[in-house]
């Protein structure tokens, strides 16, 4: 008895795809990449900083969820959208997504993915 597992190669072309979203939002995003596009290998944290705004420099607290996405370089662009328009980003001073490259990642597969396999 051999259990099957399809990870990614090592080596490769890659991309990190990083999102920062108002809180609340994350869990409803990692829903959609993982039912639309069968994205799993993301996670996502609570941040909290502060800033100040520019009129009369007041000073405030801002809670933010941010998701980070490794995906083939060839499924890039689609998760980048879905991500851009999941999380609200096309809304004025909602967050910001952004894409860069890596050569190695780690590959992580469904449960229900290895299922469907044997």
């Amino acid at each position: 008895m051999t259990d099957v597992l399809h990870l990614p190669p090592p080596r490769g072309e890659y991309r990190i795809i990083t999102c920062i979203m108002p809180a609340g939002r994350g869990a409803e995003v990692l829903e959609a990449l993982r039912r639309e596009l069968g994205v799993v290998s993301t996670s996502l944290h609570h941040a909290r900083g502060i800033g100040t705004q520019s009129l009369r420099h007041r000073v405030y607290s801002d809670e933010k969820q941010v998701l980070t996405a490794v995906v083939a370089a060839e499924r890039g662009d689609e998760v980048f959208e879905l991500i851009y328009f999941a999380a609200g980003l096309n809304l004025p001073h909602a967050g910001m997504v952004m894409m860069g490259r890596a050569f190695r990642a780690a590959g992580l597969e469904s449960p229900l993915a290895a299922e469907d396999v044997q």
